[in-house]
C-alpha cells in the first residue's frame, strides 16, 4: 500500500468535496472522520474513533503555530473525538462541519468553536503509521506520461496479449482503476487493450463529460491521479 504524504494527501481530500466515495455500504461521510483522514494517507484501519486514535497517536504536537500541509489535527471530548487534514494555512479538510455527511476546507479555530471539542493539536502519525517527519523532503509523485496512455489505449487492442506498448505508464493508471473498484488484479497487467478501455470508460462516465471511449483525456487521467497518487505530464 503505498502512502500518500503532503500535497498528494492533501490532493485526495479535496477531491472528496465534490466527488466524494464514503466507505463501502455508505452514502456519505458522516461520522467517519478518522477513516476519512486515514485514507487521505492510504493507510490502513487501526482505531474505532478519533478520540483512541489520537491517544494511539506516537508522535504528537501541541496547539501552538500553525499545524504545516498534510498532516492530521485532532480534537477530543470524552467520546469519539475528531480528525482532520491540515492544508498548512491554518484550514483543513473536514468531514461534517459545514454540511452533515460532506467534506470542506474550513478554518480549524471554527471547529473548535462550533463543536467546542477540545483542540489537540497535530500527530506526524496516524493508525501506527509516521506520515510525516520535520524537515523531510517528500518524495514526487509517480508520473504518468499522457501521450504514452493515449497510445497504449489505441493501438494495445492489435497486438498480442503481454506485450502492450508503454507498460509502465499503463500499469500505474490500470493499478489507480483497480483501486477505484474498477478492474480486477488479473487484467492489472500493462497492457491497455478492450477490458482497459471497458474500465477508463467507466471512470469517465463517472468524472469528465463525453466521449466515454476508454481512451485518457488530460482532464479524466488527472482526477484519477489526484485521487491515486499519481502526477500527469504530456
Amino acid at each position: 500500500m503505498a502512502i500518500r504524504m503532503g500535497q498528494a494527501a492533501i490532493d485526495f481530500a479535496k477531491g472528496q468535496v465534490t466527488n466524494p466515495t464514503p466507505p463501502p455500504g455508505e452514502s456519505d461521510w458522516f461520522g467517519w472522520c478518522l477513516v476519512f483522514v486515514r485514507r487521505c494517507f492510504n493507510v490502513g484501519p487501526m482505531y474505532g474513533s478519533a478520540e483512541k486514535g489520537y491517544f494511539g497517536t506516537d508522535f504528537k504536537h501541541g496547539t501552538s503555530g500553525t499545524p504545516p500541509l498534510g498532516v492530521p489535527i485532532w480534537w477530543t471530548n470524552g467520546g469519539d473525538g475528531h480528525v482532520a487534514i491540515s492544508t498548512g494555512d491554518g484550514n483543513c479538510y473536514s468531514t461534517d462541519i459545514k454540511r452533515r455527511g460532506k467534506v470542506d476546507k474550513v478554518a480549524i479555530s471554527y471547529i473548535t468553536r462550533t463543536w467546542g471539542q477540545k483542540y489537540r493539536g497535530w500527530s506526524e502519525d496516524i493508525n501506527g503509521v509516521r506520515i510525516y517527519r520535520p524537515g523531510q523532503v517528500v518524495p514526487p509523485l509517480p508520473a504518468v506520461d499522457l501521450s504514452n496512455v493515449i497510445d497504449a489505449a489505441r493501438r494495445d487492442q492489435f497486438r498480442p496479449q503481454g506485450q502492450g506498448l508503454h507498460e509502465h505508464d499503463v500499469l500505474i493508471v490500470e493499478k489507480a482503476l483497480r483501486h477505484q473498484g474498477l478492474k480486477k488484479a488479473e487484467f492489472v497487467d500493462g497492457y491497455a487493450g478492450t477490458e482497459f478501455r471497458t474500465a477508463y470508460a467507466i471512470f469517465q462516465k463517472a468524472t469528465v463529460p463525453p466521449p466515454f471511449d476508454g481512451i485518457p483525456g488530460l482532464a479524466s487521467l488527472t482526477k484519477l491521479g489526484k485521487r491515486n497518487g499519481f502526477r500527469v505530464v504530456s
